[in-house]
């Protein structure tokens, strides 16, 4: 953006939000505003969010998602259950690489190859993969899996691997994807340039197999700062926005040339205590200042005693502005395994007070709370909102904001005593968090690959399990309801708020919002 049309914006943002005309945007050419770095092209590389709304322009899945969540499609045109531990699935005819050359089923036996094991990733997908057991061909355009054990989210983890091609993909490194080199997907936009930390370049593949694309050049350009982003969007730079400030949403409601579009997420911000160390944790002191000789987590009425501190209602109106409904559990209320009865706690600081006083902590004690500053909604506001709260109950609370790419190591390194965390469940069940985040951490057979506070609970690995691997759909709702109950009666998380998913657009654009937050160009259209 020039730095006169900066200025214009951060003053309409200031002083009315009096958006400037439209600027002229080169015909079929689209901007967007990307509110999370995006790190890599690798489709295989690191599990986030922004990182799957690059990667689904250029690679496509098997079995991919509409907006609402439900499984469409992909690659894949059917599916079908041979018996409890075999899947078929029929792909889809006369679809090309970007570069030509012809999808088979080979490319779908070296992607399930590759994705567990590129090196040094940071959040790789064998989770996704890990029920199965081996890929058979029957022919180039038929694949079964076998699975180690009865696997009905099979379908659901698919919609995380993106196909790459075996003749391009096979002996690239993460580095050949970002440089382009191994960029060659299926999707509806070929890759152009990515510059690391500012944007990603897409241009329209006329070769796809699917209805052509009105955008012939696409631009996701990372804009993390939520006033940047308005005034990107207000002075006409970018013509979409993902996860507008909420402090400005009244006003970009207000503004003729803007629509804004929302739907309920499925993204659950959560508070995540260590339990990696009996003894002394890092961020956790004494009154007088001393390291404390035991860690306070492993005591499931601390844990208590935090979560019922937080007023999560006032989180919800007050730092969210009504774009958060609290919780505490994971799936929003009235889907699929949702657990009724794990209610939002009553903030209650009196009795938290005497949990940790029964705890063995009656004088409280000193805690640094880490959390991003650029990944969710109003992060480092809510974790500044939270150690307020705990700090009133005698748990002296002070934050540590940093960026993302900091964070997210540190995090999965294990060295913070209490973090705040988001997570979505996009395959739209309980299952997903269950195994991934509270489930014991077993790398060799990808569970609990994303449990960053290596919270460990063998009784409750085999409810997870048991639950997961039942194939009647009334049945495994009532087994992952009893697990999410089971779990959070041990309170190994601490939920606080369900999010809502928002975008903001230029005024002639139609866009359709999804509950999994991705931004893609194929849901954006002329109006």
């Amino acid at each position: 953006m020039q730095r006169r049309d900066l200025l214009a914006a951060a003053a309409a943002l200031a002083g009315g939000f009096a958006a400037a005309p439209l600027r002229a945007q080169p015909q079929g050419e689209l901007q967007i505003g990307m509110a999370g770095a995006f790190t890599t092209i690798d489709p295989h590389f690191f599990h986030a969010t922004p990182n799957h709304t690059v990667a689904m322009h250029i690679f496509e899945r098997l079995v991919d998602r509409a907006p609402d969540g439900t499984l469409i499609p992909g690659l894949a045109e059917g599916w079908t259950l041979l018996d409890s531990t075999v899947w078929e699935f029929r792909l889809r005819p006369r679809v090309t690489f970007h570069d030509g050359g012809a999808f088979t089923a080979e490319d779908v036996a070296f992607t399930f190859d590759r994705a567990p094991r590129v090196p040094n990733s940071p959040g790789g997908f064998g989770t996704f993969l890990r029920a199965v057991a081996r890929l058979e061909i029957v022919d180039p355009l038929t694949i079964r899996l076998h699975t180690h054990q009865p696997a009905p989210d099979l379908p659901a983890n698919l919609t995380y691997i993106g196909i790459v091609s075996r003749r391009v993909g096979d002996g690239a490194s993460t580095a050949d994807y970002n440089s382009g080199k191994a960029a060659i997907g299926t999707g509806p936009y070929r890759f152009v340039s990515f510059t690391p930390g500012s944007r990603v370049e897409l241009a329209r593949f006329d070769g796809w197999w699917g209805a052509r694309q009105p955008w012939e050049k696409v631009t996701l350009r990372l804009l993390s700062n939520p006033a940047a982003r308005s005034a990107a969007l207000l002075s006409g730079d970018v013509q979409v926005i993902e996860s507008p400030s909420v402090s400005d949403l009244p006003k970009l409601r207000e503004t003729p040339q803007v629509s804004v579009a929302s739907v309920p997420g499925i993204r659950c911000m959560y508070l995540v205590p260590d339990f990696s160390r009996e003894g002394e944790s890092p961020f956790v002191l004494g009154q007088d200042g001393k390291p404390l000789a035991k860690n306070p987590f492993r005591d499931r009425r601390v844990r208590q005693a935090l979560s019922i501190a937080i007023q999560r209602s006032a989180l919800a109106e007050r730092v969210m502005l009504n774009t958060a409904v609290a919780t505490n559990q994971w799936m929003p209320e009235g889907s699929y395994s949702y657990a009724p009865k794990i209610r939002v706690p009553e903030a209650d600081a009196n009795r938290a007070k005497a949990l940790l006083a029964e705890a063995g902590f009656p004088e409280g004690f000193r805690l640094t709370l880490h959390t991003p500053n650029d990944r969710y909604p109003n992060d480092s506001r809510l974790a500044q909102a939270v150690a307020q709260m705990w700090t009133r109950i005698g748990v002296q609370t002070t934050v540590e904001a940093l960026p993302w790419s900091s964070f997210f190591g540190r995090g999965n390194r294990q060295e913070f005593s209490m973090a705040l965390w988001g997570w979505g469940s996009p395959t739209f069940e309980a299952g997903y968090m269950l195994t991934n985040c509270i489930a014991t951490q077993e790398r060799a057979r990808n569970r609990g690959a994303y449990n960053y506070g290596l919270y460990s609970n063998p009784a409750l690995d085999t409810a997870i399990f048991a639950a997961v691997e039942e194939m009647d759909a009334a049945k495994r709702q009532t087994l992952l309801i009893a697990a999410a109950e089971q779990a959070m009666a041990e309170v190994p998380i601490i939920p606080i708020l369900m999010l809502e998913n928002l975008w903001a657009a230029r005024q002639g654009l139609r866009l359709q919002p999804r509950r999994d937050e991705r931004t893609l160009a194929t849901d954006i259209a002329a109006a």
